[in-house]
């Protein structure tokens, strides 16, 4: 917990730590592919998935650390990953 709060309030790390997110970013796309059967490069599809991904994991980290922890974290991100197929 203090390290995540650490990160979120210092503006280097939290910008080195989401340029190090974007970095994941083509290789969870194409994992996305390759679990869907694919050799193709990932199709802007799975490359918009994957970034959303990464987005749902921002927003429950930000979520668990305003609840000092006491939110569980894997029930947040879950619930992050629903509210993308709600609406």
């Amino acid at each position: 917990m203090a390290t995540t709060r650490l990160v979120r309030a210092t503006p280097a790390l939290c910008a080195r730590q989401l340029k190090e997110q974007h970095g994941w970013q083509p290789g969870l796309a194409q994992a996305l592919a390759e679990r869907h059967g694919s050799s193709q490069p990932a199709t802007l599809g799975e490359s918009v998935r994957a970034a959303a991904a990464l987005d749902c994991l921002n927003v429950a980290i930000d979520h668990w650390t305003a609840s000092d922890g006491r939110l569980d974290l894997v029930d947040l991100l879950d619930e992050a990953f629903a509210a993308l197929t709600q609406g």
